[in-house]
């Protein structure tokens, strides 16, 4: 758009050719005839900057030449206004504009001269006063070959405002003044970009506001947002729609478009395959997805896949995986296990899709291989959005606190690293003993309690030197941090948490993972919780998600051992609904899924990431911030 936009400027800019403001004054006849040498290198170095990108040089150079050739005056005025244009320095084409048009009167030149000031204004990025100009415009005040650059203006300035449906109009608008097919069509396209902007939830309300000439396009949109990712759906009501409105701009290029495009992102395997370790350790853990998975195939209202079930563990997942492939299994799911997952991406080229429920360790990826995604739930990513949430609350320097196990370290290096990375501080790291019942002493050495304890001592000590034998301490915590980042179980929050409140750090913020949070709401155990800061799955803080068929059924019959695995159980949904989704995620920019376990994007290596929700503790219930 902003070509054609800067195409049509210098013919607007040809127009007021005879109506700027400075003089031309008759030269001599040779004058007219030739130009001197000095102007005609001055105009070849002008152009020799202009094909170099040095816009600004060039357009000064115009100016020098605006002022030793005044026959031509007006010409090097519009090159250099041109110059400083393209070279984005709209403040100064502005003022050389403003300038040399003040003081003419015409009124059409006043109505090219705000159209080309709102062009400026725009480019600028003030879409506000581009507004307020067109605003003051109406449509039969402008020049007929200012049509087209005034609607393309109006049309951006609007959508620069979120005014989708007034930028869709004034984009409609052009068609008029359009004479090419080729140029209609594009246009229909810019009108139909527009419409792909708007959450389905403001198509639904702008379908009662909007004027009729773009109805049509409304409900096309509607239609796309609702069936985009049923391809089968999708034809059958665009046939619908097209009945409706014979011979519509969008009907065949942009709604065959949308069809192929369904097609593709909602591709669909025949046969999955569900690797999972149904015996062993992670029996449970299995268990829990695998009931998730198959409650997600048992609601999805698509032609369904077959499932083939397999048990798979780190001794016999190749073995396995080549079974699936016999078997006829076009999408894998699986496996669980990190180190099967490992062994899975070193030894595989697959030539299917595969869905890890596991992170690889990156260093064992040799593949290289597009068809595998990791999706699972990874606490360390959980520590690094952690960091973002706090880094956002306008948190800098951080305590902390995690235990002294594998898994603690990992947090706490994530944690740090992220932290880090978004410019803040970290004052201090305490490890505490995971199997202990004494939590005193970690949180005494993390707020630096146990150094104000030790000057007491040694003052006292040289107090009794001299006949002193008691001496008065108020303990004081380190003042150089504003908040705590504890990770930390629920049954060690619980005694971890009161300890800093009593030791002088109940004014500092804490903030955490989800697994100080049971997943079961229990406020008489987690009252000691209150107001701590925590980030968890949809699955299990949204009420609206718990009021769910799934979610009421898994209430109703699983029992309370197996209610310690809802995550996995989401985890387990998840995988289900990613499969459909998973091109779609994979190239469309800045598209997500909305899942069970948080809203789902593929980042770098396939990796799919979760961004969780943010919840506090109130009266030992959580609750969901923002």
């Amino acid at each position: 758009m902003l070509h054609n936009i800067r195409m049509r400027l210098l013919i607007i800019l040809l127009f007021l050719l005879p109506f700027l403001s400075a003089c031309v004054t008759t030269t001599s006849k040779e004058a007219d005839i030739q130009l001197n040498s000095e102007i005609k290198e001055i105009e070849e170095n002008a152009l020799s900057l202009i094909q170099s990108g040095d816009y600004s040089e060039a357009a000064r150079e115009y100016l020098n030449l605006s002022q030793k050739n005044e026959k031509r005056f007006t010409f090097y005025i519009i090159k250099a206004i041109d110059a400083f244009t393209e070279g984005k320095n709209y403040d100064k084409a502005y003022e050389i504009l403003i300038k040399n048009t003040l003081n003419n009167q015409d009124v059409e030149v006043h109505i090219r001269t705000k159209i080309l000031n709102a062009y400026i204004d725009l480019e600028s990025g003030r879409p506000g006063k581009t507004l307020n100009l067109l605003n003051e415009i109406t449509e039969d005040e402008i020049p007929k070959s200012f049509k087209i650059a005034f609607h393309e203006i109006y049309a951006k300035s609007n959508l620069a405002h979120g005014n989708y449906i007034k930028a869709a109009l004034e984009q409609l608008k052009l068609t008029e003044y359009l004479s090419s097919p080729k140029i209609i069509e594009d246009n229909s396209r810019k009108v139909w970009e527009i419409f792909e902007l708007i959450p389905k939830s403001e198509l639904e309300d702008l379908r009662l506001v909007a004027p009729d000439e773009l109805l049509s396009w409304l409900e096309l949109a509607l239609i796309n947002q609702t069936y985009k990712y049923q391809p089968k759906k999708l034809e059958n009501t665009i046939d619908g729609w097209a009945q409706r409105y014979q011979n519509h701009d969008a009907y065949d290029s942009i709604t065959k478009e949308l069809i192929n495009k369904s097609t593709q992102f909602a591709q669909r395997p025949s046969k999955i395959g569900l690797l999972l370790p149904l015996t062993g350790q992670y029996k449970k853990y299995a268990i829990a997805v695998r009931d998730g998975f198959l409650a997600a195939w048992y609601l999805d209202r698509q032609e369904k896949a077959d499932i083939e079930i397999y048990n798979a563990n780190s001794s016999n997942i190749i073995e396995i995986y080549q079974k699936a492939l016999n078997d006829g299994v076009d999408y894998i799911v699986g496996p669980l296990e990190k180190e099967a997952t490992n062994q899975l991406y070193g030894n595989t080229n697959a030539s299917i899709k595969i869905l890890a429920l596991n992170r690889q360790d990156l260093k064992n990826d040799k593949s290289g291989n597009k068809n595998l995604f990791q999706f699972g739930l990874s606490l360390e990513d959980e520590a690094g959005q952690v960091a973002e949430i706090a880094i956002s609350d306008g948190h800098k320097r951080a305590l902390v606190l995690t235990p002294d196990t594998l898994l603690g370290d990992r947090l706490a290096d994530a944690f740090v690293k992220h932290w880090l990375e978004l410019g803040g501080e970290v004052s201090k790291h305490t490890r505490f003993i995971n199997n202990t019942t004494d939590f005193s002493s970690p949180v005494k050495e993390l707020l630096n309690i146990d150094k104000s304890e030790q000057r007491a001592e040694d003052l006292l000590n040289k107090l009794k030197i001299v006949g002193f034998d008691k001496v008065h301490n108020v303990e004081r915590r380190r003042q150089d941090a504003d908040f705590i980042f504890i990770a930390a179980k629920p049954k060690h929050a619980r005694q971890l948490i009161p300890q800093l409140r009593f030791h002088y750090a109940d004014n500092l913020p804490i903030y955490s993972t989800s697994h100080i949070f049971t997943g079961i709401i229990d406020s008489a155990k987690d009252i000691d919780l209150n107001d701590v800061i925590f980030i968890d799955m949809p699955w299990i803080l949204d009420t609206k998600r718990q009021l769910s068929i799934v979610q009421d059924a898994l209430n109703r019959n699983w029992s309370q051992e197996k209610s310690g695995y809802r995550r996995q159980y989401a985890l387990g949904i998840d995988a289900y609904n990613l499969i459909p989704n998973i091109n779609r995620l994979n190239h469309e920019e800045d598209s997500f899924m909305i899942g069970e376990t948080g809203d789902l994007t593929i980042v770098r290596d396939n990796i799919i990431k979760r961004n969780l929700r943010k919840a506090k503790f109130i009266e030992g219930k959580p609750v969901l911030l923002n």
